[in-house]
């Protein structure tokens, strides 16, 4: 699958909302998914369960995107974030960056109830600007940095330079006087 065809369809089931992963889960395609839940969380939304069936990996943005759905979740319950059949390498990924004590992980292989239909993330959700963008990126590091010494070392500096990017973005916005 190329990064043209990597997607994230989504539908609620109740009050459970159901993400597919297909291809890669990058910052090129996940952006917008901490903004749609928020607004799913606001209605009513007390579950979120991430399919990786079909994923074929996942970049630090979207364990960031994980992290945050797990910490932000209504009564932050253990349990709240579900992982669907996940492969040994999207387990990888996720234990790299210490997720799996924060998320539960369904062992056996879980079918989409039939019937149901997938929507595409929609683009309202997504960072509107360049600078919205990089804010974002860097916020869902910062959540990653703060799971552990690990990870702050690992994404620390990545974060700094986004810091320093935004810095920067700001003062060529700002009228000088």
């Amino acid at each position: 699958m190329t990064p043209e065809e990597s997607r994230i369809g989504v539908t609620v089931v109740g009050k459970n909302l159901y993400l597919k992963l297909y291809g890669y889960a990058t910052q090129d395609n996940c952006l917008g998914i901490p903004s749609f839940l928020s607004a799913m969380f606001r209605r009513g939304c007390v579950r979120v369960a991430f399919d990786l069936e079909e994923c074929d990996g996942m970049d630090s943005t979207f364990l960031g995107v994980i992290a945050d759905a797990a910490t932000n979740l209504p009564g932050q319950e253990h349990g709240s974030v579900v992982i669907l059949n996940a492969d040994e390498q999207n387990r990888k990924e996720l234990a790299t960056v210490g997720l799996l004590s924060l998320v539960d992980v369904i062992d056996e292989q879980i079918d989409a109830p039939e019937g149901f239909e997938l929507k595409d993330i929609d683009f309202m959700h997504f960072p509107c600007t360049e600078k919205e963008r990089i804010k974002e990126i860097k916020r869902l590091h910062s959540k990653l940095c703060d799971l552990s010494e690990a990870n702050r070392q690992k994404f620390g500096s990545f974060v700094s330079m986004l810091d320093s990017e935004l810095k920067q973005a700001n003062e060529e916005t700002t009228p000088t006087g």
